[in-house]
């Protein structure tokens, strides 16, 4: 056969190979990367203890810090807004509570305020709450929130705080103090403990 003919046949042979299905093209784009899926931090002890007001240190901050399961577990439901930052001084979060009978919300926080400052600005209620936490102190957060409630322990990244608040007058400061300890202690035991020595001034 003269050799113009078999050229076009070993164009053909060449062509219906390269476009076999089982060759993929080189230039062909890889697989799409796996989307990141978002991780739960594992539940930790809070660490009961000292921490220097001016110290160097990551406040501990309980709104990614505590698992989903673990506010689920404590009776905190749907985040009420976003997380608010304060620099590195503080981080609050709130949530809706499970508990439908409940008209009010919880805010959680980490910061790094000093006992003495709560009480040099006279927001003390309680300074020795009783409590299955050990060192849980009561204030309140002054002009415009003198009705909620606070419970706070301090850790040794700073403190921790459970704050209840309501939008009507009931129920009274009093109940408030009760919750805002209440889910305190939930959250707290929950995580599991870790208690050091605890010194508030």
């Amino acid at each position: 056969m003269p050799a113009r003919r078999l050229l076009p046949l070993a164009l053909t042979a060449l062509m219906l190979t390269a476009c076999s299905p089982d060759d993929t093209p080189i230039d062909a784009p890889s697989s799409p990367p796996a989307s990141p899926t978002t991780v739960e931090p594992v539940a930790q002890p809070i660490e009961l203890g000292d921490f220097n007001p001016e110290g160097d240190f990551e406040v501990f901050n309980p709104c990614t810090e505590i698992p989903a399961e673990v506010r689920a577990a404590a009776g905190l439901g749907e985040p009420v807004r976003e997380t608010a930052y304060d620099g590195d001084r503080s981080v609050r979060c709130a949530f809706y509570p499970t508990d439908t009978s409940l008209r009010g919300t919880y805010a959680l926080t980490g910061d790094k305020v000093p006992f003495s400052r709560i009480e040099e600005r006279g927001l003390l209620l309680n300074p020795s709450a009783e409590s299955t936490i050990p060192g849980v102190y009561i204030h309140h957060l002054g002009m415009g929130a003198e009705h909620d409630c606070s419970a706070a322990v301090h850790t040794t990244r700073g403190r921790f705080i459970v704050q209840y608040s309501e939008i009507s007058a009931e129920p009274d400061r009093a109940a408030r103090c009760v919750l805002a300890l209440e889910k305190l202690e939930d959250i707290y035991h929950h995580l599991g403990e870790s208690n050091g020595d605890v010194d508030r001034s």
